[in-house]
């Protein structure tokens, strides 16, 4: 079957939106939630950051997996993957230009810039593990979120059979 691109971008927009209302949302009950169970900082605001952070990709992508797939009524576990598809490559594209552009933007001569802080942390030990075990769970979530929003976006509205 084809692939209704109209409804992946729409999807992507969809999950757009829904991450900016969510992550507000989702990081006040995460954070009261943390918060009755007695974490109040330090390290245990990461894991809050972190928790919020994976449930709004997960719901949000969910949200436009489910408005592609039922844009498109059908294959909509492929609809909702794209739309994640789609909004990584959106990122990393934009990602990539940020990097261009900004290159030769901060070295310009006799340009110097004040209260750059230079003592910061560079060998926290397992940094990069966190990182990179928290980016690899975001894009899960992103993916699942999107096939199964999809494929329950196709699903919804049809007629069975009596």
């Amino acid at each position: 079957m084809s692939t209704s691109w109209t409804s992946v971008v729409f999807g992507w927009l969809a999950a757009l939106g829904a991450s900016l209302i969510l992550s507000g949302l989702v990081s006040a009950i995460v954070s009261a939630i943390f918060a009755v169970l007695g974490f109040r900082g330090g390290a245990e605001a990461g894991t809050t950051t972190l928790v919020g952070l994976l449930i709004t990709f997960f719901l949000s992508f969910f949200i436009g997996g489910y408005a592609a797939g039922r844009m498109a009524s059908r294959s909509g576990a492929k609809h909702g993957l794209l739309v994640a598809l789609l909004a990584l490559i959106v990122t990393i594209v934009l990602a990539l230009l940020g990097a261009a552009i900004a290159t030769p933007l901060l070295n310009v001569p006799g340009v110097t810039f004040s209260n750059v802080p230079t003592n910061l942390p560079s060998d926290i030990p397992g940094l990069g593990v966190v990182l990179s075990v928290s980016g690899i769970l975001v894009l899960l979530l992103m993916f699942a979120g999107g096939a199964l929003g999809g494929q329950r976006g196709a699903s919804t509205g049809r007629r069975r059979p009596s």
